[in-house]
């Protein structure tokens, strides 16, 4: 009797030990239940930075151009940190009149990507259109790069080494732009992040 007994005693010890929370070294507590694509600290942080300005529109200035972007002109340069549901942040880029143009970042399975969104008068999409890239691991708080996916090669084969960036320079100012590594090309905007404006009209299509 006092086998069984003993046998029956063990027997639930094991029981709870397979179902109860995994441990550390330490002998704390883990959590099984934590997301399986979850975004590096750094990423995490730097996606919370960009969505502080949801709601707001800035003005900025073309920064930095080298000779072959020199046909880019535009009087007035503006973004709209437009709307940002949970896994995306829509950015509307509103070059004067030409309100054409959408940075759609988004936070899904563990990956943040930056993608382009174009679209024409109509709403419907340009030709050249959805491309971007995911951003390495694991990145900066202030700043992201995002290299270019296959999707970019097809569409743009002279751009596959394209990587475009978003930078928090500092609390006053987002830099935004593109580097083309196989030309030596690039062009950088910032943008005045201690001075919103009012919020330019909707981009084409939305």
């Amino acid at each position: 009797m006092r086998v069984q007994l003993l046998l029956l005693i063990v027997f639930s010890a094991l029981i709870a030990a397979c179902s109860g929370p995994s441990a550390d070294k330490s002998g704390e507590a883990t959590d099984e239940k934590k997301p399986a694509f979850e975004l590096p600290a750094e990423q995490n942080a730097f996606w919370a930075n960009i969505r502080r300005h949801c709601g707001n529109a800035y003005d900025g200035r073309l920064a930095d151009a080298t000779p072959h972007y020199q046909g880019f002109s535009a009087e007035r340069i503006t973004i709209h940190f437009r709307n940002c549901p949970d896994t995306l942040t829509h950015i509307s880029l509103h070059l004067d009149d030409n309100h054409s143009r959408n940075l759609m970042l988004t936070n899904m399975r563990g990956a943040l990507r930056l993608k382009h969104d174009h679209r024409n008068k109509d709403g419907t999409e340009e030709v050249i259109t959805q491309y971007g890239g995911d951003a390495p691991k694991p990145g900066l708080e202030t700043r992201q790069i995002f290299q270019a996916d296959n999707h970019t090669g097809h569409i743009l084969p002279e751009r596959a080494d394209n990587f475009w960036f978003l930078d928090l320079m500092d609390e006053n100012t987002l830099a935004y732009g593109v580097h083309w590594p196989k030309h030596g090309h690039s062009i950088r905007m910032e943008f005045d992040l201690s001075n919103p404006v009012e919020p330019p009209p909707a981009p084409w299509g939305y």
